[in-house]
């Protein structure tokens, strides 16, 4: 070789060596092309210390709220062709910015980095990234959830399954990696047997294992089998069985109850004025069962802006659980003497608040300290450590200062109740006739005023007392029918339950569940995914039993994952 060829061949392989050096010290920018890897620099653990500051704090100082998604994740996020960001979940954040009156800004993430740059506090919030499971509870904190989806089977048209339990020994296919194999997972603790699970590397090749008869059914989530299955639609069905709910919910930094607050309240607010549905009704057209109910609390008001909840983050001075393992000893207030209460339907309320906190000593493994108390007295002895939970109590955005609100477990509401035999259905049936109120059931007679004011409908009202309200309906005539509480009706339809009944629309909803300690998140979590428990089981519907009137259970969220908690077995013993 000449030595000008030699020279050449040293100075390419150090341009060479220099260029691969550069390349491994620069950090490696994302491209627009989805699905886009970014490079993660931790593992995203949330902070051991813990921080006096919400995201709120940014949010305001900057008026940008800043919002990170997946760009590859419809119908709930995704980058289109034309460069724009598109889905269920961007419309949703958009619609809470325009509440706040504040700019937004969507940040990509991926599955891989989205909870280190949630942590490092480079996004506020994440959509789409995350779906509530039990298993991230110790990484993330949720907001109430928006949509509940499902991991959902596939199978073939022509396929004799109708429902899970028919495919429990029939090969099974899922994709590798993804939830579905989270959700086969909890599917499988609950079987006797093991399933007979077939792994994929992506869903195009478990969808073409199904369509060759290699499995018997698929199992991703809902809407990706839509899209799959677009083109297929005579070839294809979906059971009606969820594998698992899917709960929808934006993921915060843990302990941020500000931010939480201020985005339960947002949503809220979004439900009851009918934007969400409107939503849901764009997303998700082929959804042809019911919607998903967002509990609202009382209290909601118009409009809510991050000023409503800024402050420095506040802490419980002492932690239940911890004082749980010592003591095991569950101080309750609220639990009313039943003897005492106003009206029937309150004396079942009562029972059944005794019966729950009963259910949560004998799972939990800890005695019951019943300190006796109104609801009001509790709350005040709540705030002051001198008790854990409070019973019977209303979420109230009023309170939402000073303490928590469990999961709901109990729905009532404004009702009409009628004769069974009569023709009533609601207001327009009512046109020229007369209305019962009860006595002591302070506002339904303005309540029902403005129901029959809405359709320019002309009634009367005639005032009875809540013992007397069957007879008015049945003996004397002098109502044709009564607007009132459900609580206050409950037991005049156990005593006459082929005389009376009630119209099928909820008036008003309101709920009741269990104060709890501002900002004592793990304890929270017990406690909801005790009634989940309850839910699950059986028992709650058991022990609500004398107060259900139809679909009087609230639309209960299921958080999938195992039955237990910070150690603690949510399974009766």
């Amino acid at each position: 070789m000449t030595k000008p060829s030699l020279l050449l061949c040293i100075i390419v392989i150090a341009l060479a060596n220099l260029t691969g050096s550069f390349a491994q010290d620069q950090t490696p920018i994302p491209t627009l092309a989805v699905p886009t890897l970014v490079p993660t620099v931790d593992n995203g653990a949330p902070p051991k210390i813990l921080s006096t500051q919400s995201a709120l704090a940014d949010i305001i100082r900057s008026a940008v709220l800043r919002v990170g998604v997946l760009y590859n994740e419809p119908p709930y996020s995704e980058f289109t062709p034309q460069g724009n960001l598109r889905g269920f979940d961007i419309e949703l954040m958009r619609l809470i910015a325009n509440l706040w009156d504040t700019d937004i800004e969507f940040v990509q993430v991926t599955r891989e980095n989205a909870l280190a740059k949630l942590n490092r506090a480079e996004v506020d919030v994440l959509a789409s990234a995350f779906v509530h499971y039990r298993a991230l509870d110790d990484q993330l904190e949720f907001s109430q959830s928006y949509w509940i989806g499902r991991q959902a089977m596939l199978v073939r048209a022509e396929s004799p399954y109708e429902a899970l339990s028919e495919l429990g020994s029939q090969p099974v296919g899922y994709v590798i990696g993804a939830r579905s194999e989270m959700a086969l997972s909890l599917w499988n603790a609950s079987l006797d047997a093991s399933l007979n699970l077939r792994r994929y590397w992506n869903l195009d090749l478990a969808f073409a294992a199904l369509d060759r008869g290699e499995i018997m059914g698929l199992v991703a989530e809902e809407q990706a089998l839509h899209r799959l299955t677009a083109d297929y639609a005579d070839r294809f069905r979906i059971l009606d069985d969820a594998v698992t709910p899917e709960p929808r919910a934006f993921a915060i930094r843990r302990h941020d109850i500000a931010l939480r607050h201020l985005l339960d309240h947002s949503i809220q607010l979004l439900a009851e004025d009918g934007s969400l549905q409107r939503l849901v009704q764009d997303y998700f057209p082929e959804n042809d069962s019911p919607a998903y109910t967002v509990t609202l609390w009382d209290g909601l008001g118009e409009s809510v802006n991050p000023a409503q909840y800024a402050g420095e983050l506040r802490y419980p001075a002492r932690y239940i659980l911890p004082r749980l393992a010592r003591s095991a000893v569950l101080r309750v207030g609220g639990i009313e003497d039943g003897a005492q209460a106003s009206s029937a339907g309150q004396a079942q309320l009562a029972a059944l608040n005794a019966s729950l906190v009963r259910e949560f000593g004998n799972r939990w493994g800890v005695t019951i300290e019943v300190v006796r108390s109104t609801a009001e007295e509790a709350a005040d002895l709540l705030a002051k450590g001198e008790i854990d939970i409070v019973a019977g109590i209303k979420p109230d955005w009023r309170l939402a200062p000073s303490m928590d609100f469990s999961a709901p477990y109990l729905l009532h509401g404004d009702r009409l109740m009628a004769p069974s035999r009569s023709q009533i259905r609601g207001f327009n049936d009512l046109r020229g006739r007369i209305i019962g109120v009860i006595i002591g059931d302070e506002g339904a007679r303005d309540r029902a005023q403005a129901w029959a004011d809405s359709i320019n409908a002309s009634v009367r009202f005639f005032r009875t007392t809540e013992a007397g309200a069957d007879n008015t309906l049945l003996e004397f005539n002098n109502a044709h029918a009564i607007y009132a509480d459900s609580l206050l009706l409950v037991a005049h339809l156990q005593a006459n339950p082929n005389a009376l009944r009630l119209t099928e629309r909820w008036y008003s909803r309101s709920y009741y569940s269990f104060g709890l300690p501002y900002n004592d998140l793990d304890f929270r979590l017990l406690v909801n995914y005790t009634i989940q428990e309850l839910v699950r089981d059986g028992t709650l519907q058991g022990l609500s039993g004398a107060l259900l009137l139809s679909d009087e259970l609230p639309d209960f969220e299921i958080t999938p994952g195992a039955a237990v908690y910070a150690g603690i077995s949510l399974l009766a013993p």
